[in-house]
């Protein structure tokens, strides 16, 4: 599934819009960069962003023994909770878009993050871009242990 991924997805980690990271032997994380994903203050999905959550999605739909996290970040440019349902409602709409193009609902978690998990300074705008993301885990569902694979990642 990584190789797959990394293979479908070359366009856009070229253009740093998605990262994939091993995490562990059963977890892959893609990050997706706000500004290739969303404007500022929206949880409205861009169309760049679909074509590649449309590749996401098909290949997600055929690795099924795969749950999927959705989690959504932004910057600490608003209130705290405006940016916790910020966060919440970005990894609804990535979870409904995948949903509505063939990744299994059960399969799916989604929550957010808020300004509270910042991979940069929010000092700058540079920082504070690095830190509106979204990002999706992908969690190897392994027989007797399914209940890991739906615990949240991070």
């Amino acid at each position: 599934q990584q190789r797959k991924l990394e293979a479908q997805l070359a366009a856009e980690r070229r253009n740093n819009q998605v990262a994939i990271t091993r995490i562990d032997a059963e977890t892959l994380r893609l990050d997706v960069r706000s500004e290739a994903s969303f404007d500022i203050n929206s949880d409205a999905i861009k169309d760049n962003f679909r074509t590649s959550l449309d590749t996401m999605a098909e290949i997600i739909g055929e690795y099924d023994q795969t749950a999927v996290h959705v989690i959504g970040h932004t910057d600490s440019t608003g209130t705290q909770s405006y940016n916790q349902q910020l966060s919440e409602k970005r990894a609804t709409s990535v979870t409904r878009y995948l949903s509505r193009n063939g990744v299994t609902r059960t399969r799916m978690r989604f929550s957010g993050r808020g300004e509270n998990q910042p991979l940069d300074t929010n000092a700058t705008s540079s920082g504070r871009s690095r830190n509106r993301r979204v990002e999706i885990y992908l969690k190897t569902i392994v027989k007797d242990r399914e209940n890991e694979a739906f615990r949240a990642p991070i």
